[in-house]
Order: structure tokens, then C-alpha cells, then sequence
């Protein structure tokens, strides 16, 4: 059964950000990830794929598009320690991801890994920048970071169906781009 999951898209920009990250650390390179903002964790549907397009496409139809203000490197440790960019202003995405709960309900099923933290109430908006770093090198990862300033705005436009292919690499199955509307909500 295939496994998907909604994620902000994001410019350019960010992975530029990324790229200098990446050449100042390139001890821990492996752990730093394509960087995303989930909207809904990974996912298994109930129902067609074309209905779970079709019900994304509405939510798009429905939402301006929006500026996010990324600052600073945080981090969740645990049992997948991951590194992320705070987002200052959550609202957006917390708003967006509510409609495409809601748009979604009954019709997908959330990985058992993620049920927990799937529930609105325990939703961190956040950038995901590294992910899978192992506690033996967790503590050095973050020193290695604190000298690492970020602090900038970007435009969101769209937001995107991941599926995730054999190989494990999480692939956009359709893209949806946020129309300006004369009324934001």
C-alpha cells in the first residue's frame, strides 16, 4: 500500500539557505533533509487518489497564499531527534492544515507512528531541516548549529500530495498552487 503525506512547497530560497548549512557541517550532511513543513504526517487513503486530489484542490481554491518568517534552528529530541527552522508566524499553517484535515476526514488513515502527534492540538508548525540524527551525535550536531543564524520571509504558493516510492524517497504526486481571493479568510 502506498504512503503519502501533504507538505508545504517552498522557493528556492530555502534550500540556498540549506546549501550554506550543509557546506558549514558537512560532517552531519546525511541528517540534513530536503527541508518541508508537514501538513499531514505520512498517510495510507481509504479511497481513490483522484478523490483525495480533488478534495486537496478545493483547500488550495480556498487559500491565499501566505509569508512565512523563518528564525532560528530549533530542535525535538526524542526518538527521532530533528532539527527545524521556527516559524514566527504559525497561524497560516495552522489554518491550512486544519482545512486539509478537515477536508481529509474518513478518508485516510495516519501511520501509527504519527497518531500521536498528529492531533491538532499537539500540531508544531516548523521548517524540517534534519531528521534521524543519533543521540551518540545529537549534542555536537546542535553545538555545531548554534553559530548558524537565520532570520527571513518567504512567499508560500503551493503546498503538494507527496507519495513515498519503493526506494523510500518521497516523490510530489500532485502539486497545488493557493489562488489569491478577494476575501482572505
Amino acid at each position: 500500500m502506498s504512503l503519502y503525506a501533504v507538505a508545504l512547497l517552498l522557493p528556492d530560497k530555502i534550500e540556498n539557505e540549506l546549501d550554506r548549512l550543509r557546506g558549514e557541517n558537512n560532517k552531519y550532511m546525511r541528517y540534513i533533509t530536503y527541508p518541508h513543513v508537514t501538513l499531514e504526517y505520512p498517510f495510507q487513503i481509504r479511497v481513490d487518489q483522484r478523490t483525495i486530489i480533488d478534495r486537496l484542490a478545493e483547500v488550495a481554491r480556498n487559500t491565499n497564499p501566505f509569508t512565512l518568517t523563518l528564525w532560528g534552528i530549533e530542535y525535538f529530541e526524542g526518538d527521532n531527534n530533528v532539527a527545524y527552522i521556527g516559524i514566527a508566524n504559525k497561524q497560516p499553517v495552522i489554518e491550512l492544515r486544519t482545512d486539509i484535515v478537515s477536508h481529509l476526514g474518513g478518508m485516510i488513515e495516519v501511520e501509527e507512528h504519527y497518531k500521536e502527534i498528529d492531533q491538532p492540538e499537539k500540531f508544531i508548525p516548523h521548517l524540517t531541516i534534519g531528521e534521524d540524527i543519533p543521540n551518540k551525535i545529537f549534542a555536537d550536531f546542535k553545538k555545531r548549529m548554534t553559530d548558524y543564524e537565520i532570520d527571513f520571509e518567504v512567499e508560500v504558493k503551493s503546498f503538494a500530495l507527496f507519495f513515498k516510492d519503493e526506494g523510500g524517497i518521497w516523490k510530489p504526486a500532485h502539486v497545488f498552487v493557493l489562488f489569491p481571493r478577494q476575501n482572505p479568510r
